[in-house]
């Protein structure tokens, strides 16, 4: 029975039983008890009253410390990940990579924060020395932050490192479909000797809990990683006090693929990303537009990649992708692939619930759509799956236009070695991240991550994002 971690203890939470649910096998991985509104309260009341002292340390022993917590995660590295692996029901290997994220952002942020810098300047109208002006960066206090399922330990690093970096004090909410990992690390941060209440982790129903945390007055930055309208219900729910936000949200991807683009490497980045934890990730390609005189050639590559792809789970070898988080959007799959195929599209792959696999469990097979249009709900809305949709365009200014034409903007994708194609799109697609013959994951720490719109407020990873968690202070000296 996992524990809530508050003020550096792991407690009971006092609201119901919660049981984590392996959508891989349906079996009961573990339970922990929900906190209650009342433990949120007492959670936040914790990290206020720390910040007091927490908030002078020192930069370098913020950093020391936040040092020897990813040093302890990189010990645990292999315990981390299989609780990991069990609770999404992702592969080991993608599991594993994901605390592997994890550690370049806490370790970024422990070298990051050493580099935050004040200013002075110059009085205008008077002379040198008769007046001084200083501008500091001080930490805002206390945050919120809210995770998402689909990769638990990047997220919970997005918040831990540059909290700790910049001297805040924080209290997270995982998800209750994937706590036990990021309740882990209470044990780790305790160890690494960071003081007590800095770092607080609660889990349990969003309905109650999440709302508590938001409408509470005392903290000064909510973070979410999650959907647009939970981000509606969160800033309509933090309207007691002001409070800034830090938003990385969904997005609906488009992918135009040239007939200049190298597509066999075009084809390859696509599959993996489609693939990659069972395509649910905000930056996977969503709506894939083919120049046609290549389409039937690219179609045949990207079939040929995806046929080599089989559900599969934990340390099971070869390319596998795990379950969908839960039998919901198992079926919401399902219904997606449904309406397109309705709709004319052509289902050559894939499509269904695969058979043979645990009773209950939330597998989708590897699935590629071809034909599809504007009608179709995958073109709609973000798929969030292994389903790659693929289209045919003629005229690349009108697929651009169309590709653009999303208030969803966190990342676009353009295969192309045309130069002027290239230019357009980097001043057409209107999405916080546009991305050229590269896919969106990798080595992104030391970049911002950011949507543009629906897709969110601010950014992650990077020094912007360490830049969210400081007030900026004026300071005029008159000697």
């Amino acid at each position: 029975m996992y524990q809530l971690f508050i003020g550096g203890n792991y407690v009971d939470g006092k609201g119901k039983k919660i049981d984590v649910i392996n959508p891989a096998d349906n079996t009961v991985v573990d339970s922990f008890y929900s906190a209650t509104k009342e433990q949120a309260k007492e959670a936040l009341e914790t990290a206020q009253e720390t910040f007091k002292t927490w908030g002078k340390t020192s930069v370098m022993e913020r950093c020391r410390l936040l040092s020897k917590f990813a040093d302890l995660v990189e010990e645990h590295q292999d315990e981390i990940s299989r609780l990991n692996s069990l609770e999404t029901g992702k592969p080991y290997g993608e599991a594993y990579g994901d605390t592997g994220f994890c550690l370049n952002v806490l370790r970024f942020h422990a070298e990051e924060a050493k580099r935050v810098y004040g200013t002075t300047l110059n009085d205008y109208n008077s002379q040198r020395g008769s007046v001084y002006h200083m501008v500091e960066k001080r930490p805002v206090g206390v945050v919120v932050g809210h995770l998402a399922w689909n990769y638990p330990m990047y997220n919970a690093a997005l918040k831990i490192g540059p909290v700790i970096g910049s001297g805040c004090t924080a209290v997270l909410k995982p998800s209750s479909q994937t706590p036990l990992a990021t309740l882990f690390l209470g044990k780790l941060i305790r160890e690494a000797g960071i003081p007590d209440g800095v770092i607080n982790i609660l889990a349990g129903s969003s309905s109650e809990l999440g709302y508590a945390l938001n409408s509470s007055t005392i903290p000064r930055l909510i973070g979410l990683i999650g959907s647009t309208d939970t981000a509606l219900k969160v800033m309509s729910d933090s309207a007691t006090s002001v409070k800034r936000f830090s938003f990385e949200l969904g997005g609906n991807a488009p992918t135009i693929v040239s007939w200049s683009a190298d597509l066999a490497a075009a084809a390859d980045t696509i599959a993996s990303m489609k693939m990659g934890n069972s395509g649910q990730m905000c930056v996977d390609h969503n709506r894939i537009y083919i120049h046609e005189s290549v389409y039937d050639q690219f179609c045949d590559m990207m079939l040929e990649r995806l046929e080599k792809y089989k559900v599969g789970q934990g340390a099971d070898e070869g390319m596998i992708i795990g379950p969908m988080i839960n039998r919901s959007a198992q079926k919401t799959m399902a219904d997606l692939v449904e309406d397109a195929v309705d709709k004319g599209a052509r289902l050559v792959l894939g499509g269904k619930i695969p058979e043979g696999m645990p009773e209950g469990s939330a597998f989708f097979e590897p699935t590629l759509l071809l034909d599809c249009n504007r009608s179709m709900k995958v073109y709609q809305q973000e798929i969030f799956g292994p389903i790659a949709a693929l289209s045919k365009y003629s005229d690349y200014d009108e697929i651009l236009a169309e590709a653009a034409d999303t208030d969803g903007g966190l990342s676009s994708y353009l295969f192309s070695h045309d130069t002027k194609e290239i230019a357009k799109a980097v001043e057409i697609f209107n999405s916080g991240e546009v991305l050229i013959n590269v896919d969106g994951i990798g080595d992104v720490e030391f970049l911002p991550h950011c949507g543009i719109g629906n897709s969110g407020l601010g950014c992650d990873n990077s020094l912007w994002s360490l830049d969210e968690y400081f007030d900026l202070k004026r300071v005029k000296i008159l000697p």
